[in-house]
């Protein structure tokens, strides 16, 4: 599970229940697939409650004319029934009545109105029109209703959005509550480099420190390439600038998200990133390791700890030195499948001479099963780093 990725669709679900989002922190361990189906599905079960009465009520809409549909639907019906009404018209009719409807009688329909029936109707709406509603929408700051819809927007409206935006945090803002993650990738390729470069530079600016999740929400949902992009530009800006992205990790427990994305950064970025000074402590590395075991990230955070120092290596042993056996027979496995099993020895080579033994019995019982070579690169690992010695008597006949 991703953290940030929850905590968007918490908010979306708090909204479409109307409750405060901390009333449903009982499901904050929910994968954030099981809270969007459970969003959806309520959102179904209401309509579905409720939708014969929206059929008949979209008759006479299609049937009446446009000017007449939309006074009876601003002035007797209101927005939200307006926007079930929507769902059920073809999209040109629904066109045709919004002509008639005042920008923020649309905007407060589009708080109500599901993005899956209105893809068509949106393109047929002017951009004018559209760009007006966007507006409102953002004087209101109601991030959670452009999101649902800025993915389905042409990019010349995007673009033309964009630029009546001065604030890069409210861009963020729309990012991390977007419902077409997808999308990302090219809304960051569409707006100009300069807004981009602003927005990653927020981190450094503890007054704005409410917007620095929805900042890692934009660098971990964007595609591989973008990811190393990103990280390039924030390295460029200096070490302090990577060590407040890493502040914010460790502040908002969002490694889980984190990992993966320093993975993807380019090898110097990579060396530069594990071995920041913050890194070292007891503390910060106890929390990188847990979300490495809880989110099956062990194979990643071995690519990473190859580039380690002295220090980041002691600090992940320390780490590592009270955890449960089956944590090591995770990793033992995370290191069998990228063939990192020199960087995993170096680092039980500095862990209590307690726990050696019970560290290379969980070796010994992958050995049996690899090929030749396999075994004597494990082999000389443990005599590199003075293990041999202690190595059980099955991975001794292995490596024979």
């Amino acid at each position: 599970m991703t953290g940030l990725a929850a905590r968007a669709e918490l908010i979306k679900l708090g909204r479409g229940l109307d409750v405060e989002t901390g009333q449903l922190d009982f499901l904050g361990s929910q994968a954030p697939e099981v809270l969007r189906q459970l969003r959806v599905a309520l959102s179904d079960r209401i309509f579905d409650e409720q939708r014969q009465l929206f059929r008949v009520l979209a008759v006479w809409a299609r049937w009446l004319p446009a000017w007449l549909a939309a006074g009876l639907v601003r002035w007797w019906l209101g927005p939200r029934l307006t926007a079930r009404i929507a769902g059920e018209l073809p999209a040109w009719r629904a066109a045709a009545i919004s002509r008639f409807l005042p920008p923020f009688f649309m905007a407060e329909v589009a708080v109500a109105l599901d993005p899956r029936s209105a893809r068509e109707l949106i393109g047929l709406l002017p951009v004018h029109q559209v760009v007006a509603i966007a507006r409102i929408l953002l004087d209101k700051r109601d991030f959670v209703t452009i999101g649902r819809f800025v993915g389905l927007l042409p990019d010349d409206v995007i673009c033309e959005v964009a630029e009546g935006i001065a604030d890069e945090g409210d861009l963020l803002e729309i990012v991390f509550h977007l419902e077409s993650r997808e999308r990302i990738d090219h809304l960051v390729r569409i707006l100009p480099s300069e807004r981009i470069h602003n927005a990653m530079m927020i981190v450094c600016d503890q007054s704005r420190r409410e917007l620095w999740p929805k900042l890692l929400a934009l660098v971990t949902n964007v595609g591989y390439g973008l990811k190393r992009e990103l990280g390039d530009l924030a390295a460029s800006q200096g070490d302090e600038v990577l060590a407040a992205i890493v502040r914010a990790a460790q502040e908002e427990d969002l490694w889980a998200d984190i990992l993966p994305v320093v993975v993807c950064l380019s090898p110097e970025v990579q060396r530069r990133v594990v071995n920041l000074p913050f890194l070292l402590a007891p503390e910060v590395m106890r929390n990188i390791l847990k979300a490495a075991d809880e989110a099956g990230l062990w194979t990643s955070l071995l690519s990473l700890a190859a580039s380690m120092n002295e220090g980041g290596r002691n600090a992940v042993a320390l780490a590592l030195s009270d955890v449960d056996s089956e944590v090591f027979d995770r990793i033992a496995y995370a290191a069998l499948l990228r063939a990192q099993f020199d960087t995993v020895l170096d680092i039980v080579g500095r862990l209590p001479v307690s726990r050696h033994g019970e560290c290379l019995a969980i070796l010994d019982r992958y050995v049996g099963g690899l090929d030749a070579d396999t075994v004597a690169y494990i082999h000389g690992a443990l005599q590199a780093h003075g293990l041999e010695h202690l190595a059980q008597p099955a991975s001794a006949q292995a490596a024979g």
